[in-house]
């Protein structure tokens, strides 16, 4: 198939990921080497479109009213708003404002995200060999779901950033915290229905699999970030 068809089913493929997830794993040919490449082709789209939306290289540290226009200027306009009562978290690590500010400053650029979901892939190539160890996966069966599962995980953890960073201005909001905590359910429910999906587990009744899922996805999310914290704590600058 050639590249420009295969960048062309990019779309429907995401739209795929996030609304028809069994039907999605018992359509791909897991034996086609083809398969892997062309998910980790999407993958590697997929997770830079977010680096772009997430990340920006311009210091705003300094900036008294940073613009609202980027992700980075949401965060530092929220932090400053609401710095009476957000900064106890951060006086534990011995942060003032202004360091706080300048560490956001960092976490927020785009090197620095790409390097996050580098480690978050490392993480989830971890879990991939678990799984492959406990029900006898092989690679590409167990990979190509891992990433389906963690790229449409991801996108929704991400996203409920969003609502967090603006419920740090309002914090009678209670809209946004359940934005905030839907979207991390979310998250992890797509993790955990890949899984299941590539295993074969239907438990009787929607509700039953959509709780499994929850189980099973938050799981290895927790696995995941253990490993991907070890991974990114050594060069976050504090």
């Amino acid at each position: 198939m050639p590249l420009w068809a295969v960048l062309a089913g990019f779309l429907p493929f995401v739209l795929r990921v996030f609304t028809y997830p069994r039907q999605l794993v018992r359509g791909l040919d897991w034996d086609d080497p083809l398969t892997i490449r062309r998910i980790a082709l999407y993958a590697l789209i997929w997770l830079t479109i977010l680096v772009l939306a997430f990340g920006d290289n311009r210091v705003l540290a300094e900036e008294s009213r940073p613009l609202l226009s980027t992700f980075k200027g949401v965060v530092m306009r929220a932090h400053d708003a609401s710095w009476d009562w957000i900064s106890p978290a951060y006086g534990a690590f011995g942060l003032s404002q202004g360091e706080a500010r300048r560490l956001w400053d960092t976490l927020l650029t785009t090197g620095f995200l790409a390097y996050t979901f580098l480690a978050s892939l490392l993480a989830m190539a971890v879990v991939v060999r678990l799984r492959m160890w406990r029900f006898g996966l092989g690679w590409p069966h167990a990979l190509g779901t891992a990433l389906l599962g963690h790229l449409a995980g991801v996108s929704c953890i991400a996203l409920s950033l969003v609502p967090l960073f603006e419920l740090l201005v309002c914090r009678t909001c209670a809209v946004r915290l359940l934005m905030f905590i839907v979207l991390n359910a979310a998250g992890w429910t797509y993790i955990g229905y890949y899984t299941l999906a590539d295993l074969g587990e239907r438990p009787r009744g929607w509700a039953v699999h959509l709780v499994r899922s929850l189980g099973y996805g938050l799981a290895q999310y927790v696995i995941a970030y253990a490993v991907f914290f070890a991974l990114i704590a050594a060069i976050i600058p504090l």
